[in-house]
């Protein structure tokens, strides 16, 4: 909500790929990793997102988010 009245629109997010594959074909999206819920969320409050997901996310994360 605060992005909305801050005048915003979009938002834009990295998917650092080892928190949802933390190991080969072991997949986590519960939780605080629901990416669906996150998405459905923004929408509903109006918002449109940008997921931006790896392999590789070029941010401050360990191996750029690969799994390990």
């Amino acid at each position: 909500m605060r992005m909305k009245a801050c005048g915003l629109n979009t938002l834009t997010t990295y998917v650092p790929w080892n928190l949802h594959e933390p190991e080969k074909g072991t997949f986590h999206f519960q939780d605080q990793l629901d990416l669906k819920a996150f998405i459905n969320l923004a929408a509903e409050t109006g918002l449109w997102v940008i997921l931006r997901p790896g392999p590789y996310i070029c941010a401050e994360w360990d191996l750029g988010g690969l799994p390990r």
